[in-house]
């Protein structure tokens, strides 16, 4: 499974328009449980209204490239293309803790 955070907003839009575009890139930027803290971290700390998608790779019909990224042993998945709204198997809220991080939600922790 593949991770993708997004806002409340963000969202609704992608459920509307049917799928998750990338933004500014030629990918949309993805995450799997090892790697998701950092991602949040580092793009989304102390923000709220944050969802955490869950995405089944097997229902993307575009590329998924794990890329290394600069400045950073990690290695993240890479969406190349649309994610349709049919590969999002569940939708959990990530709401930041009192410092700014993120906890993993437990249901995702365990998939």
């Amino acid at each position: 499974m593949l991770l993708h955070i997004i806002s409340t907003a963000d969202w609704a839009a992608a459920r509307s328009a049917g799928s998750i575009a990338p933004a500014g890139e030629d990918f949309v930027h993805c995450s799997d449980r090892g790697v998701v803290h950092v991602t949040a971290g580092r793009f989304f700390h102390g923000q709220s209204g944050l969802l955490l998608l869950v995405i089944d790779p097997k229902l993307l019909d575009v590329p998924v490239r794990w890329e290394a990224v600069a400045d950073s042993p990690l290695w993240f998945p890479h969406v190349y293309g649309r994610i349709p709204v049919a590969a999002v198997a569940e939708v959990h809220e990530f709401p930041c803790e009192r410092d700014g991080s993120f906890v993993l939600p437990e249901a995702v922790a365990v998939l």
